[in-house]
């Protein structure tokens, strides 16, 4: 059995096990309190639990997953990116800071490319996420790892009409994710299983130019790339294309956080002309940003999720800021 395979039928196992014991802790909950006690006695008998860890990201995954607010939004996003194709992404300039330095003549010389994330930008993982909050777990490397292997996750809705639109106009597409380039014990002969994986996950999909061989960055691919931060990546695009298009569902695919608080005036106006964003309430550098350093090497998943839980708490805003 392949590890991909072994792997997702373990999950098929602990999600099986899981949804009905949600389904008879849900009806318990609704009874009243005169039948209270047979349940719980039935209750007690399964040891059902509703999971902990893992229940933050349950409505963010509902709503990627069921809202018809989701598919606009995205569906909304690509198709003002596809009409900029003629507009402003055929324009003179560049989308990228790393390129600000470049005359008009040096950025004219070059073939022109958009560079997209992939993950909650192009593919969705949502499934992934579900998988995990039905078992009581969250993100960790094996799981997503597994994940990967399987390369089964679908395109957000209007992704790939608009990648396949902005080839026909002459762009070359790089797909720029922070997927990790690392060995897997289970695929000794493969030096980085998650291009593989990747790479038949986007071929399914039909996307442009996605076997091209430079068309695909990974993290850790390179020694230099070994940041979540993309910029080395985009400044390595921006030494032989130049870039007339970001799409991303992270502000750090589009420029690293502190630049874009430092030069917010100057860069907010590029959102809907050439940098494009995709919702994302699950995860994201913003929400690392407010759990960060909340959990100890040393901690539980229980305990680190309770810490994490109360930091987000510690950071809702219940009054609005004084008027300037």
């Amino acid at each position: 059995m392949t590890p991909n395979r072994a792997g997702g039928v373990q999950r098929a196992v602990e999600v099986s096990r899981a949804v009905p014991r949600l389904a008879r802790w849900l009806m318990c909950s609704a009874l009243t309190l005169t039948t209270l006690t047979g349940c719980a006695s039935t209750l007690s008998a399964s040891k059902p639990s509703v999971p902990v860890v893992g229940r933050e990201q349950v409505s963010a995954t509902l709503w990627m997953q069921r809202a018809a607010e989701y598919r606009i939004a995205s569906e909304q996003v690509y198709r003002l990116a596809t009409e900029r194709l003629a507009t402003t992404i055929a324009a003179p300039g560049t989308a990228a800071i790393e390129q600000q330095s470049l005359s008009p003549s040096e950025l004219s010389a070059l073939p022109t490319a958009i560079i997209v994330d992939l993950d909650e930008t192009v593919l969705d993982n949502s499934f992934y996420q579900a998988r995990r909050a039905l078992v009581g777990g969250e993100y960790d490397e094996a799981s997503w790892q597994a994940w990967m292997q399987e390369a089964s996750a679908p395109a957000l809705p209007g992704a790939v009409e608009f990648l396949q639109a902005a080839a026909r106009a002459g762009h070359k597409i790089f797909y720029v994710t922070n997927r990790e380039c690392r060995r897997l014990e289970a695929l000794p002969d493969d030096p980085c299983p998650a291009r593989t994986a990747t790479l038949r996950n986007l071929e399914a999909l039909q996307l442009p130019n996605a076997n091209a061989p430079d068309a695909l960055s990974l993290r850790l691919e390179r020694p230099e790339w070994a940041s979540s931060d993309k910029t080395l990546r985009r400044a390595w695009i921006a030494t032989s294309h130049r870039i007339v298009a970001l799409v991303g569902d992270d502000l750090r695919d589009f420029v690293d956080r502190p630049v874009y608080e430092a030069r917010r005036g100057e860069l907010a106006e590029r959102f809907g002309s050439r940098w494009f964003l995709l919702p994302n309430p699950i995860y994201g550098s913003w929400e690392r940003a407010i759990t960060a350093g909340a959990c100890d090497p040393g901690m539980s998943a229980e305990t680190c999720a309770a810490a994490a839980t109360a930091r987000r708490y510690a950071a809702l805003e219940a009054e609005p800021a004084p008027s300037p």
